[in-house]
């Protein structure tokens, strides 16, 4: 009876690792929390591409939207860990248990590689008062309350951007969130376009979003939330370097799998898009779109989920009083 019973967990292994050894074998799916057509989807869509290159099957893109992200976020955190489900885990992963919409966090799932990172900002009319950010943050300093900002929708990406630019909790700004009064929109866009109409006083989306009217000479950027000059925006000034406030921030989206996913699971997707990184083309679309692509791998960036689920959480909580 011991022999049979041994016989067979020593098969259900080998059938389990020849399995993982023949994995993929069938199509992968990548599950995107928002709609098509937007830069997260793109970039989903060349990962598919290049991996589908590099894996020899077919790698399909579902969109799941819903809920502000909740949806897909969630879809992808239930699907089987067997490597045929892989997702687009946005920075909203890191704020949404945060906000209270969903008990989802950065551990329901086991990050492949970082993908795309889209620098905070601040930008200002062409024609406006403030020639520098120092001029605009000791102008707030001495009038809270008087300026009026925009970028994104209430509690969302660009809102806690203007909230830790005002908090900058290991300097001497240290503004509540009522210093500037946070004006909602639907997005960069139509904030931009209010900027540009004199509704707002500035916005603080990424310069990427803002180049089109950057380039029209419509809108002036002030600084961009970068940890240093680097990158594509390495001659715009950096916030913290120019006004000596510590603080700095970006939005960005990775590769994932649900938690559980078998480890050669992981190590082959890992192999698999440092290959499509090499290959370009994401690299290309950053650029042209006006954010950039930072690979990160592994534990380095399950360290860094953690670090931003921290961030999130303490911007959330001034905003929550």
């Amino acid at each position: 009876m011991k022999r049979t019973l041994m016989s067979c967990a020593v098969a259900s292994l080998l059938v389990s690792g020849s399995a993982l050894a023949a994995w993929p074998e069938k199509p992968i799916q990548i599950i995107v929390p928002w709609g098509a057509g937007g830069n997260t989807d793109t970039v989903a869509r060349l990962v598919a591409e290049g991996l589908q290159k590099e894996l020899k099957v077919n790698v399909n893109v579902v969109n799941r939207t819903g809920g502000a992200g909740v949806v897909g976020h969630d879809a992808i955190a239930k699907a089987k860990a067997d490597g045929y489900t892989l997702g687009i885990a946005t920075v909203e992963i890191t704020m949404m248990h945060h906000q209270g919409m969903t008990a989802l966090t950065y551990q329901n799932y086991t990050p492949i590689t970082r993908l795309a990172v889209n620098l905070g900002g601040v930008q200002v009319a062409a024609n406006s008062q403030f020639e520098n950010i120092v001029q605009m943050t000791d102008y707030i300093k001495a009038n809270p309350g008087k300026l009026k900002a925009s970028g994104s929708g209430l509690n969302s990406g660009w809102h806690l951007n203007l909230i830790g630019m005002l908090d900058s909790s290991s300097s001497d700004l240290g503004l509540p969130p009522s210093a500037v009064t946070w004006v909602p929109s639907e997005g960069s866009s139509s904030a931009l376009m209010e900027l540009v109409s004199g509704g707002i006083d500035f916005t603080t989306s990424s310069p990427g979003e803002a180049k089109s009217m950057v380039d029209a000479k419509m809108v002036r950027n002030l600084a961009t939330m970068a940890e240093k000059s680097a990158g594509l925006y390495k001659d715009l000034p950096v916030f913290q370097q120019a006004t000596g406030y510590k603080y700095h921030l970006a939005t960005w989206n990775a590769l994932v799998v649900p938690a559980g996913t078998p480890e050669e699971v992981s190590q082959k997707l890992t192999a698999a898009m440092q290959a499509v990184f090499a290959q370009g083309k994401l690299q290309e679309f950053a650029t042209k779109q006006g954010f950039e692509v930072y690979p990160l791998y592994g534990k380095e960036m399950t360290t860094f989920m953690a670090d931003e689920d921290a961030r999130y959480g303490k911007l959330i909580a001034k905003i929550k009083g």
